[in-house]
């Protein structure tokens, strides 16, 4: 054996030895439970398996193990979920600061001596720049004689009336009689400031009328001559030998004679214009009986009310006498033409009374007192039964501020009103006032000429309270203005010897009347603020001095007797509207002043300018400024006529220079139309439109309205001898510019082409000028207008609703449009050839209407407005002879035309129709396969689908916005056509037209086989020589998809005037509609909130069907494509930086359904300004970019958690789509998501549901270039929520299957699967077009949506006889909805069907029902059999009704049960408002009086659902005064603002005085915001518990003091974590900081919640003062800051010493004060900090046996304290070290008073039997609490808030010594005994072995 071995066989055995003597010592091994730790190989810790023990020492079992540790728990409480943040309300009177208050924090208390109840009467807004509506005095009301401008030149026709029998027709005294029933006056909705006129006087040699109303309503009931063909007509003689015709109209009522014999009542209403003088001199009823043109009009008899039959018999009757009153013809003689009666006086006793002439005439009321009054209301009477009174009407104007006349003038609602009391907040006249002159009980009258304002002195005055208005309007440095914008205009060229007003050039000058009657003059100056514009305003202030009346001159002088049109008369202030602001005479044109050399007298020659009074920023309309009418639309009854189809149209009508002044064309005065006063009566027209044209500067062709004459072969009156005058944009000197001069007049006039060719035939004259107006509409789609060539969107200004409304550069209304009228189309063969059988379009029905075979009125029922045909006796259509189309020379040619205006002419002819008008017709279509339809039994029978047009001036018809048929000009009767075809994949469309002019030829020349195109059109041959070709504009044909609904759109002008001839005729398929109407009504909302509400489509409506006929069939329509986010994007989010939001997987949602994948968001901070958005929103990534080109829309769904009575709204909620390449689209700059963004999604969330939300990708804003790579989706929202989001999905719009056919069979239409369940079921992909140019499709759920003064259309998409549930969804926190159901364009009064199909219920009528799911109340019945093979009956097996369901029939009960059905549903939401009050305050015991203030107002989130675009800030001013009960403050008011609007309100600085507080109360989410100086919220509905903002001023000198929180170690190191959620601060000031008893706590900061932000713990303490101004010289106050844990506990820094205790540790608060400087502009700043005490620990050890946990007493253990370089540390116990043993019973032993530092525990002595630990236990005890072990957390630390101490709770198990096993001992000690000597005995074989084999050798 060598050495080597040697060693080796010595190694071996050592270590076998080893092994030996290891088994032998191994004590017995008891298994470690999972959470046990081995502090040695002989003794272990436990784990915690003790959880009932406490911090006492006997506590949970702690493993001190080094190989595994338990995590101390995370702590997981939080604030909870709030939906919307609670508002802390700290004691009155103070004004919490620091916390945020938007919508999470602290509110703030009622203001003083304010409830939420307080102020509920309506105030009108002082400051929001409206003008109040005003009275206009009407112009030259008063002696007539003198000053009343002539409207009539002499009558030139013979007005006598003669006999039937011989003599001259009494007819003849009448003129053209018209057939129709005269009516009220048209009016509309008075918007406007100017006032109808005031009540006027008038004198005359027959008598005074003591009152002329601005309308008189004159009634007449029948004898016993009169019969049901007759008509009824009223004929009168104005003072000046002028005649008034007019029709009088059937009231429906009757009155009964003596014999109990019943006579119908007929009526007409008359306006100030028909009776200029105040009276009439002769009137006359006539009986007429029905005719047309062919026959003529038969007069019957007549009744002289009063006058003769002679026109110089007169008998001058005021007009006051007869207004109201009824006529009774049965106790008069009845007039067949023989009667020769002379004298004919008035007979009182032949007129009864019907009703009053008031209405519309205005009152004022002044508050005189030195009190502010609240809710002021006016309520009107009329007399009721045994001497009582009922009330018929009532106006609220609010508050009314002491010695204030109101804004808001009162206005008497109706003629039956005849007394008048007045109530405010707290009071209630007893006494009735009488303004009828007729005497009732104790009623005071007053008169409502001279004393029309009811002046309140609170003195309480025995004097009548009823004044004059108008005392102080003249008061020095009041302004006055003068509008001559119309009046500047001279008329040059036509001859006149009147002047303009100012002259051309001139100045103008305003005449103050003295009550002596001297004139005081001012020259007037020229605003030059209306340089952009046409308008021509003047002003001057009024001078010193007393005035009592005001004229205008346009010279230095004021002689009446040489005016000549250049100078008004004198308008007393009784004549101007008392409440104007900015008082402004709007001066007539000078139709017909101009034109008149006489005042109503030959020995008068001077001509007085009219006109009316108005606020000077209104827009100038002489029609409701002065009270008249200028056209009159007739009152009737719609019916639907059998065999008639209504297309919605619009009416515009353009106004004549003579209209522009208010003036009826009725009674136009001069019946010679040669003449350029009769060729162009639209000069200011015409102006307006050139002003439009020049401001764009690119019209190629301007069009305008009237009779150019040429300059051609020396016609008269050439258009040339006034055009320089008139100045319109493209004109052309005939002779120096002949080529613009060619081009104005093709354009328009009918004569010339470009070329200067003239026609001289009718053909030539009826050609067309086209290429006026560009191929697309303003929005290239169906709900455009015409837009003018060679300009980019200028909308031809004709068809401009704003234009002619008001919006133009005149500021002048130069029009009215008339909307949502029904046009009526009948059917009928109108195409076939006469006499060719063979013709297949002798059985073509077309839906057509002529004006040569009928003509058409426009009439009224109740607001909604129709076109009525006339008819003959036989109740057939026929035209009548004020249709009669006229020559240039008023000549007729024998055809009538189209004149809806027409049904009042009188017997002037042309020169008193309505010519100048437009109409836009519009209807959605769709075509057949082929574009032709089948016409017979054979399948081949077809004829191609056509729309046709003839007549004149321009038509332009547009298929979705794109212009197809252009047959445009003046010109005559021209045509066009339209025919629809195939080209394989699409439907196209062939325009044709008769012909065109050089110049205007866009269409060209063709032969077609040799042949041009032609039809018959009623019986007359149409041919047309041109073909145009649609081009889109790649130069591609145009076409139309098949199998889609298309929208048709034809404009149509009578611009040329003579003639107006109008057919159209098409034979589109016909459909069953359904349409859905949404309206908004806003009448009662805040102009500034008002547009918030357009163009918003956030209307929800579900609808369901159930078909009650025929089998299964399904829908055409399939969902579009999807895309859903993969699941890895909710799996895998990414949280936000902030630590107090996050965005997690929800694996299992709330009401979660399979599949749903989802997150979930939530914050316990606010940030209702997104400023801190980046660290707040989460994300959900994808691994790789989505391409979302594609897609149409984005839906998800959004789950809020809180309570159910909460709203959130959804313009919080951010979602932000981002590209791979970082750009983001959708809420952009820090906004939510936006209403314009959300398809109809609910915008106000409320939480415990599901909302799905559907944004439209193409309407979200982007920054950057967005490239449709989606690579992420952030979301967040604004507050402290916790938001649930699911199912991100992509979509595409459904697509719409191409139909092979069209059929209206009802089998046809799908049913949605209700066939088979018999139940009501969604109708999914049912399909609508719009009005707005959008068609879509009914989603899944069955939901669609709409946006305000939208409408949808269903065709063919429900069966007849189906049940239809249709519901809005709307918030009822913002609107009380109604609906109405529309059969044609007319309410549903009365609920009736088809016999035999349907039957009726309870419900009466389908207008005006209030809720938001409409129910007819009726029933289908269940019907068998089968049609053309297909079963009727289907499940519907029972007639049941669901409920809140229609009947899809109609609701006519002679309906044919086949016969079409086209119903309309209208929902109206009413916007609920509410108010926001803010008022300025003085400090204490100051003064702030009369001094004005002014608040900035930021509103936003309109209605709370984001509505709308920004709204900018707004300014309102308040001045502080003397309020009722002696108070002083001011106050804005601003009201009818939308429910749930949020606000922000600061006070801009004042110079004189500092903002010392701010508090708000009431309103909802109320709060104060950060800095203290601003107050935020959201309105409430109505005039309870109004947000009520309080702003307290103080003259002294303020500042403020910045606190900004700081928590630190000991050594100064910042503490971010572990902080209290929130601490209470107190404000304390001092003049002497060293006595501690001086300080005093200042008001409003006596405990002050504070909790961190994002910006820290930060707060604002505002309006304190510098120092105490009581003190003389002044000590700047010392302030400080005081600390407490709680709102109520103790506060501490001060006298209760500076050490405080928040969750269980001590601070030492450091520097608390800070000193005023007092030339300081800045705020104060204090940095209060709070030092972390070192905390105090006992150390609780339970040692005890590791296996039966027996308690072990008498082990001792020593503790050691060490330094940072581990020795010991010689001051804590004794040298460094503390001893102790444990308790024989319970095994404890403590350690008490720790201090933080390094400590090690050793065990030093064990218990018998027991092994001893092995190693020392060493950890770290930290300043704050918490005990450590390798970093790690260690022992069960509790706290003891009675002792300020942490118990440390440590458990040490033992085990006993080694012992052999015995039986049954443990396997493990077993195998070890025999394996370790077994594995000596192979590793001594092995050595063995390998020296045997040859170990290493030497």
């Amino acid at each position: 054996m060598t050495k080597s071995n040697s060693i080796l066989h010595r190694a071996a055995a050592l270590l076998a030895a080893l092994c030996l003597l290891a088994s032998m010592a191994l004590p017995v091994y008891a298994a470690e439970t999972e959470t046990e730790f081995s502090v040695s190989s002989s003794e272990t810790i436990p784990g915690d398996d003790n959880t009932g023990n406490g911090a006492d020492g006997t506590g949970s079992d702690i493993s001190v193990s080094n190989l595994e540790t338990i995590q101390k728990d995370a702590d997981t409480t939080s604030e909870g979920s709030k939906t919307e943040p609670e508002i802390s309300v700290p004691e009155s009177g103070t004004i919490p600061s620091g916390a945020d208050t938007t919508d999470k924090a602290a509110g703030a208390p009622l203001a003083e001596g304010v409830t939420g109840s307080e102020n509920t009467a309506p105030a009108d807004n002082a400051a929001a720049d409206k003008t109040a509506p005003a009275d206009n005095a009407a112009a030259d009301k008063t002696a007539p004689d003198e000053e009343k401008t002539n409207l009539t030149e002499e009558n030139t026709s013979d007005d006598e009336e003669g006999t039937a029998d011989g003599g001259e027709d009494p007819a003849d005294e009448a003129g053209a009689k018209e057939t129709f029933f005269a009516a009220d006056t048209y009016s509309e909705d008075e918007t406007e400031s100017d006032d109808r006129s005031a009540p006027m006087t008038a004198s005359n040699e027959g008598g005074t009328a003591s009152f002329i109303p601005n309308t008189a309503t004159i009634y007449f009931a029948v004898d016993s001559n009169y019969q049901n063909s007759y008509w009824v007509h009223l004929y009168a003689q104005k003072k000046n030998g002028d005649s008034l015709d007019k029709d009088m109209s059937d009231t429906g009522t009757t009155i009964t004679d003596s014999e109990e014999k019943e006579h119908k009542i007929f009526s007409v209403t008359l306006s100030q214009a028909d009776y200029p003088g105040g009276g009439f001199d002769r009137l006359i009823f006539q009986y007429h009986e029905n005719g047309n043109t062919e026959n003529g009009n038969t007069w019957k008899g007549q009744f002289l009310a009063f006058g003769g039959k002679d026109k110089n018999n007169k008998n001058w009757t005021t007009i006051d006498k007869i207004a109201g009153k009824i006529f009774d013809a049965t106790t008069s003689k009845f007039d067949n033409g023989r009667l020769n009666v002379v004298d004919n006086p008035y007979n009182e006793s032949q007129w009864t009374r019907v009703e009053y002439y008031y209405a519309g005439m205005p009152l004022y009321f002044k508050n005189a007192s030195g009190t502010t009054l609240d809710g002021v209301t006016a309520t009107f009477y009329k007399k009721g039964e045994n001497n009582t009174f009922e009330k018929t009407g009532s106006q609220t104007i609010g508050t009314v501020a002491a010695n204030t006349m109101a804004d808001q003038k009162i206005t008497i609602p109706n003629n039956q009103s005849q007394f008048v009391k007045f109530s405010w907040a707290g009071y209630e006249s007893e006494r009735y006032y009488n303004f009828s002159k007729d005497n009732y009980g104790d009623t005071e009258y007053f008169d409502l000429t001279a004393n029309n304002c009811f002046v309140y002195s609170g003195n309480g005055s025995t004097e009548s309270p009823w004044q004059n208005a108008g005392g102080d309007l003249l008061t020095k440095d009041k302004t006055i203005y003068f509008d001559a914008t119309l009046s500047s205009y001279g008329y040059d060229g036509e001859g006149l010897q009147q002047s303009p007003m100012p002259h051309k050039g001139g100045a103008m000058y305003c005449f103050f009347v003295a009550e002596d009657g001297n004139l005081t003059k001012v020259d007037m100056v020229q605003d030059p603020t209306q340089e952009n514009s046409k308008r021509q305003l003047w002003s001057c202030k009024v001078p010193g001095g007393s005035f009592t009346a005001v004229q205008f001159s346009a010279r230095q002088d004021a002689d009446g007797k040489s005016a000549v049109d250049d100078l008004t008369k004198q308008y007393s202030t009784a004549e101007i509207p008392p409440n104007l602001k900015a008082p402004c005479f709007f001066a007539d044109d000078g139709d017909p002043t101009a034109y008149t050399g006489r005042n109503g007298d030959i020995t008068q020659n001077w001509v007085f300018r009219d006109g009316y009074w108005g606020e000077k920023d209104a827009v100038r309309n002489a029609e409701s400024g002065k009270g008249t009418t200028v056209v009159d639309i007739a009152n009737g009854t719609f019916t639907q006529e059998a065999g008639t189809k209504y297309i919605t149209s619009t009416l515009y009508d353009y106004y004549t220079d003579y209209e522009l002044n208010g003036f009826n064309r009725d009674s136009y005065p001069d019946n010679n139309t040669i003449s350029q006063r009769g060729y162009v009566t639209f000069e200011q027209f015409n102006r307006a439109l050139s002003s439009a044209y020049e401001k764009d500067g690119h019209v190629q062709y301007p069009i305008y309205t009237g009779h150019f004459q040429p300059s051609y072969n020396d016609w008269s009156c050439p258009f040339a001898g006034v055009a320089t005058g008139m100045g319109l944009y493209g004109w052309g000197d005939p002779i120096k510019e002949k080529e613009k001069y060619n081009t104005f007049m093709a354009v328009n006039n009918s004569v010339l082409n470009t070329k200067g060719e003239v026609a001289n035939d009718e053909a030539g004259y009826a050609r067309t000028f086209q290429g006026l107006v560009e191929d697309k509409t303003s929005t290239s789609n169906a709900n455009g207008l015409p837009v003018l060539k060679g300009t980019e969107s200028l909308v031809d200004p004709h068809f401009d609703k704003e234009f002619l409304e008001g919006k133009n550069t005149f500021n002048t209304v130069l029009g009215k449009v008339y909307e949502n009228v029904s046009f009526p189309f009948t059917k009928g063969a109108v195409f076939k050839k006469p006499d060719d059988a063979t013709d297949k379009e002798t059985n073509a029905e077309y839906w057509y209407y002529d004006s040569s075979k009928s003509s058409l009125y426009l009439t009224q029922d109740n607001g909604k407005f129709y076109l009525e045909s006339t008819k003959n006796q036989k109740g057939e259509l026929t035209t009548d002879i004020k249709s009669e189309n006229r020559k240039y020379n008023n000549d007729t040619n024998g055809t009538c035309g189209f004149f809806p205006f027409n049904k009042s002419v009188g017997n002037g002819g042309a020169s008193q129709y309505n010519y100048g008008f437009g109409a836009k017709l519009q209807f959605d279509f769709t075509l057949t396969n082929d574009g032709m339809v089948q016409v017979g039994n054979d399948a081949n029978d077809k004829v191609p689908i056509k729309f046709f047009f003839s007549g004149d001036d321009d038509v332009w018809v547009y298929i979705d916005g794109q212009l197809v048929l252009d047959v445009g000009g003046a010109h005559g009767k021209a045509s066009g056509l339209l025919e629809f075809g195939d080209n394989g994949t699409a439907n196209t469309v062939t325009p044709y037209v008769s012909s065109n002019k050089t110049g205007g030829d866009v269409y060209k020349d063709y032969k077609d086989s040799g042949n041009v195109k032609s039809v018959y059109f009623n019986g007359k041959q149409v041919t047309f020589d041109k073909k145009g070709n649609i081009l889109n504009k790649d130069g591609s044909p145009f076409t139309l998809t098949k199998g889609t609904t298309h929208t048709l759109t034809m404009f149509y002008m009578e611009r040329g005037m003579w003639e107006s001839n109008m057919a159209v005729a098409f034979n589109f398929p016909d459909h069953n509609e359904l349409q859905v109407e949404k309206k908004v009504d806003v009448s009662g909302v805040n102009d500034l909130f008002k547009d918030s509400f357009q163009n918003q489509k956030i209307f929800t409506f579900n609808i369901k069907n159930l078909a009650t006929h025929y089998k299964a069939k399904e829908t055409s329509y399939t969902e579009g494509e999807t895309k859903a986010l993969p699941k890895e994007a909710y799996t895998g989010p990414q949280n936000p930086s902030d630590t107090s939001a996050s965005l997690t997987y929800a694996p299992e949602p709330p009401v979660s359904k399979t599949g749903d994948l989802a997150v979930l968001w939530s914050a316990t901070r606010d940030d209702p300004t997104s400023a801190h958005r980046e660290q707040r929103r989460g994300t959900l990534p994808l691994s790789t970019a989505i391409d979302i080109s594609q897609y149409s829309y984005l839906t998800f769904d959004v789950y809020v958690e809180g309570k159910q009575t909460d709203t959130c709204a959804l313009g919080n909620l951010y979602v932000e789509l981002l590209d791979d390449q970082g750009n983001q689209k959708g809420c952009i700059n820090g906004k939510g998501l936006q209403s314009s963004d959300v398809y109809g999604a609910a915008t106000a969330l409320h939480p415990g549901q599901w909302y799905t939300i559907r944004l439209l990708l193409k309407s979200l804003e982007t920054a950057g270039t967005f490239n449709n790579q989606l690579k992420s989706i952030k979301v967040g929202d604004n507050f402290a929520r916790e938001i649930y989001l699911r199912n991100f999905t992509f979509r595409s719009a459904p697509q719409e299957q191409t139909k092979p056919g069209f059929t209206t069979e009802q089998y046809d239409i799908p049913d949605y699967g209700s066939a088979k369940s018999g139940q009501l079921e969604n109708a999914k992909y049912a399909v609508f077009s719009s009005d707005r140019g959008n068609g879509d499709v009914v989603d899944e759920n069955g939901q669609f949506l709409l946006q305000d003064d939208e409408t949808v259309t269903f065709k063919d998409q429900f069966r007849r006889g189906s049940y239809i549930a249709l519901q809005e969804l709307t918030d009822p926190k913002l609107y009380d909805t109604s609906w109405t159901v529309y059969e044609n364009d007319a309410p549903v009064k009365e609920v009736k069907g088809v016999p035999g199909f349907v039957t009726t219920g309870s419900v009466k009528t389908l207008e005006n029902v209030r809720g938001t799911a409409p129910d007819d109340g009726r029933t289908e019945k269940v019907i068998g059999g089968d049609k053309n093979g297909h079963q009727i009956e289907n499940n519907y097996v029972v007639a049941q009704k669901p409920d809140n369901t229609l009947v899809f029939r109609s609701y006519s009960g002679t309906a044919d049960k086949d016969e079409l059905t086209k119903l309309k549903v209208v929902f109206t939401n009413k916007v609920k408002t509410g108010k926001l009050i803010i008022r300025k305050y003085a400090a204490g015991k100051e003064s702030l009086l009369n001094e004005t203030f002014t608040f900035t107002v930021k509103f936003s989130d309109v209605g709370g659902q984001g509505l709308g675009v920004d709204i900018p800030e707004q300014k309102y001013e308040c001045t502080v005064k003397k309020q009722a009960g002696g108070q002083e403050y001011g106050e804005v008011v601003i009201d009818r603002i939308p429910v749930g609007t949020r606000f922000v309100v600061s006070e801009d600085a004042h110079k004189d005085t500092n903002l010392q507080s701010v508090t708000i109360s009431g309103g909802k989410d109320c709060a104060i915001t950060e800095d203290g100086k601003r107050v935020r919220g959201s309105v409430v509905e109505g005039d309870t518990n109004v947000a009520t903002a309080k702003f307290v001023n103080t003259k002294r000198q303020l500042t403020d003091l910045v606190v900004t929180k700081q928590w630190v170690k000991q050594d100064g190191t910042v503490i971010k974590d572990g902080l209290p959620t929130a601490i209470y601060l107190k404000l304390q000031r001092t003049k002497t900081p060293g006595d501690e008893g001086s300080w005093e706590d200042v008001d409003g900061y006596k405990s002050v919640m504070l909790k961190p932000w994002y910006d820290g713990w930060v707060t604002t303490f505002t309006g304190l003062d510098k120092f105490d101004v009581k003190d003389d010289p002044h000590v700047n106050y010392t302030y400080r800051v005081l600390e407490s844990a709680t709102a109520d506990g103790t506060f501490y820094g001060g006298s209760a010493g500076n050490v405080i205790e928040i969750d269980g540790k001590k601070y030492t608060i450091l520097k608390n004060t800070v000193q005023v400087e007092e030339s300081s502009t800045t705020p104060l700043k204090l940095t209060l900090t709070n030092q972390l005490q070192d905390a105090k620990y006992n150390l609780n050890i339970t040692k005890q046996d590791a296996e039966n946990k027996t308690k072990l007493g008498g082990v001792e253990f020593k503790l050691e304290k060490l330094l940072d370089n581990g020795y010991l540390d010689a001051t804590f116990g004794k040298n460094g070290v503390e001893a102790g043993t444990t308790v024989e019973t319970t095994g404890l032993l403590t350690f008490n008073n720790l201090s933080p530092g390094n400590y090690r525990l050793t065990e030093t002595k064990t218990a018998e039997g027991y092994t001893l630990l092995a190693d020392a236990i060493e950890f770290t005890l930290t300043t704050d609490g918490e005990c450590k072990r390798d970093a790690t957390d260690f022992g069960d630390v509790q706290y003891d808030s009675t002792t300020g101490v942490y118990n440390i709770a440590l458990t040490i198990n033992n085990r006993k010594s080694f012992e052999l096993p015995h039986t049954g001992a443990d396997a493990p000690s077993l195998w070890l005994l025999i394996g370790l000597p077994a594995l000596v005995a192979v590793l001594l074989v092995l050595v063995f072995r390998y020296n045997k084999k040859g170990g290493r050798r030497q």
